[in-house]
């Protein structure tokens, strides 16, 4: 199958079908994918579509996209309590599925798309695209290496602006809040840089200056098996920027970003650090160790481009070449489970429906 054109479609043609992310990332790869049909309820979206999107046939509804044509592979890029019933039906009409986060909107939800994925035996893509976030995938590179030595502590922080936002995304009813729309980027990648199965986890999720009744702040502390502890904080109400990401080792610590780039400073590796044992007697006047001098090395690493399509490269080795899509369900279900959790724990009522029996 190798070489073959596949036709997809798009439903839900807002900011996300036409974005870089989303409807875009797919109609850069001319070569493998097809933009053959999209759909949006709302006409005017169905309008003045990009140049590169070409003349795909166009609907209202995903029911008769499914009905009036053979697309392969349906993206979903609708509201969020839209995604399981969505994919579900795209299963079911024999078609395969590549679902934007969040993948569904509670635990139960995603037990109920695997079924329908095993029952169908068609596939759902679970587009969990900032795993491939260039700075992400270098960070990843550079802690495989050892630069920092063993990874101890993981912050991933996000401030998306001071904004008193009013869409739905902030509307409890249509599942928004940063919990839900952020949350899975950061969780993901905070799971991927813990390396072993969460033990235990504290969790804060609240409204503080948005405008619906979702929340604008969340902060998730995991600790995982092998001892590494990750702090996720995600907030809408903090008009200053922190690091995206930083990360500490015993050898060392990662920025990013600093200039723009991964600032790593660590101990030079020319240093055997001592056997040493403390000192029960009085101090010095001395600050810290008194029996040997660390000096340390910086680096700054460029951040290699990692072009949104590369989702869409890895969803097309799949179904061309038989190549295993890197993003498995049981990642994406444990990602659905700690925002579950964390809206439980934080006792955010709003929220509450998130666990309850919708499916």
């Amino acid at each position: 199958m190798s070489g073959r054109i596949f036709n997809a479609g798009i439903v839900g043609m807002g900011r996300l079908g036409r974005s870089a992310s989303g409807g875009s990332a797919l109609v850069r790869l001319p070569g493998k994918f097809k933009l053959a049909a999209v759909a949006d309820i709302l006409p005017e979206r169905l309008e003045n579509l990009p140049e590169n999107y070409g003349n795909p046939a166009k609907f209202a509804t995903l029911d008769e996209m499914l009905e009036k044509t053979d697309v392969e592979i349906v993206s979903i890029l609708t509201r969020h309590r839209d995604h399981v019933p969505m994919a579900a039906k795209c299963l079911e009409a024999g078609r395969h599925v590549y679902l934007e986060k969040p993948c569904a909107t509670s635990v139960r939800e995603m037990e109920y798309l695997k079924s329908v994925i095993d029952k169908t035996g068609k596939k759902v893509f679970f587009g969990q695209v900032r795993r491939y976030e260039s700075a992400f995938q270098k960070t990843l590179e550079l802690l495989n290496k050892g630069e920092i030595g063993n990874v101890q502590f993981i912050k991933l922080d996000r401030a998306v602006g001071f904004s008193r936002r009013n869409d739905w995304l902030t509307m409890s009813e249509h599942f928004g809040g940063l919990l839900t729309n952020w949350g899975p980027h950061l969780i993901d990648q905070a799971l991927m840089l813990l390396g072993a199965p969460v033990k235990d986890m504290w969790a804060d999720v609240r409204r503080i200056v948005c405008i619906g009744d979702g929340d604008d702040f969340f902060k998730i502390l995991l600790k995982a098996e092998n001892g590494r502890t990750a702090d996720v904080e995600v907030t809408g109400a903090n008009v200053f920027q922190a690091h995206e990401m930083e990360i500490i080792g015993d050898r060392g610590t990662l920025v990013y970003p600093v200039d723009g780039k991964i600032w790593l400073k660590k101990i030079d590796p020319v240093i055997e650090l001592k056997d040493l044992k403390p000192h029960p007697e009085t101090p010095s006047l001395k600050y810290g160790n008194f029996d040997e001098t660390l000096s340390f090395v910086e680096s700054k690493y460029d951040v290699p481009e990692i072009p949104p399509s590369h989702i869409w490269e890895l969803v097309y080795n799949e179904l061309a070449r038989g190549e295993k899509f890197q993003i498995t369900y049981e990642q994406a279900l444990n990602v659905v489970k700690i925002t579950e959790e964390a809206f439980r724990i934080s006792n955010f009522k709003p929220m509450k429906q998130f666990t309850s029996n919708n499916a």
